[in-house]
């Protein structure tokens, strides 16, 4: 695709979700009136377009069938415009998918007013630009569609990555997180997209290479008071970090150790090697509510390093 047309078909767009219950549809209108909360007390979810103005595009619930708590689909027609976002309702433990190209991600919605979580959409392709860490065809084209679902049980109480989140959002280094996990750090080179703290959480491993995707990363400065930030947003239970370093050789250096703080005080010393693959190290189970990856030492202070992925494996807890 040439960059200069995705630039200019690719808007900044708003997601906002909000806690609830759940909401099913598929349809494309104008107008209509919120959904009502079903017995039990949840509001059920309901997913919405709307305009720079916030004059409604689409939205479920409207001329579809009634609410249920399972899951909530909506399917539109038109090309995303400057402004224009998608305001999606659920439990505080929900899957989400933005984009029929995006994978789903598994969020965790904190106690805030009302629950909320606004997701601004990746806009264009160049380095300075939001979209340059993710795949073209995400959010692109005349036809859309945002999905979300409750988690079951097995996958609530399921062994995973917990620290995957393509979904995760740059924000302000002092402001509160709106959806966890969260990656945060101290530097990302020259404030380009592409070497931002999130690119360590988005579940992309392609290697070998550094810049926009696909090989986007968390690349700091050459700073020696770097540190790297994984927030869950509430306990969980860990015994494993799995890292890949970026291997664009000779470009790149690595960090030769570390050491991983965790919430209850404890710490994890680390050494890394020079493997392009991902690199394990476990550790009696703890629980936790952050890691932060810090006391970072370069092989070669003169090179770049930089995190492909970081992953925290463990449970979640109830």
């Amino acid at each position: 695709m040439n960059p200069k047309l995705f630039s200019q078909r690719m808007p900044i767009v708003l997601l906002a979700i909000s806690l609830g219950g759940w909401d099913c549809g598929k349809v494309l209108a104008l107008g209509g009136k919120p959904a009502k909360k079903q017995a039990g007390g949840e509001a059920p979810i309901a997913i919405e377009v709307q305009d720079a103005q916030g004059t409604r595009i689409a939205a479920t619930g409207i001329q579809g069938p009634q609410p249920t708590t399972a899951s909530a689909d909506l399917s539109f027609d038109r090309e995303y415009q400057p402004g224009d976002r998608i305001v999606l309702s659920g439990p505080r433990r929900i899957a989400v998918r933005l984009d029929q190209n995006m994978p789903e991600c598994l969020l965790y919605l904190p106690d805030s007013s009302h629950r909320s979580f606004t997701y601004e959409i990746p806009n264009g392709r160049e380095e300075r630009q939001t979209g340059s860490a993710y795949a073209p065809e995400s959010f692109s084209g005349g036809s859309h569609r945002v999905a979300a679902r409750a988690l079951n049980r097995d996958e609530l109480a399921g062994y995973r990555n917990l620290a995957l989140n393509p979904c995760d959002l740059l924000q302000p280094e002092d402001g509160p997180a709106q959806a966890y996990p969260h990656s945060s750090t101290n530097s990302h080179a020259r404030n380009l997209y592409d070497f931002a703290a999130r690119n360590a959480i988005d579940g992309n491993a392609q290697n070998g290479h550094h810049g926009i995707w696909p090989y986007e990363s968390w690349g700091p400065e050459q700073r020696l008071d770097l540190w790297w930030k994984l927030d869950f947003g509430r306990p969980v239970e860990l015994n494993k970090i799995r890292l890949m370093i970026r291997a664009d050789f000779p470009h790149d250096s690595y960090w030769k150790s570390a050491d991983v703080e965790f919430s209850d005080g404890s710490r994890l010393p680390i050494q890394i090697g020079p493997s392009a693959g991902f690199q394990e190290f476990p550790f009696p189970k703890r629980k936790v509510s952050w890691l932060r990856i810090t006391d970072l030492v370069p092989s070669d202070p003169s090179r770049w390093c930089s995190f492909i992925e970081v992953e925290a494996w463990g449970r979640d807890l109830p």
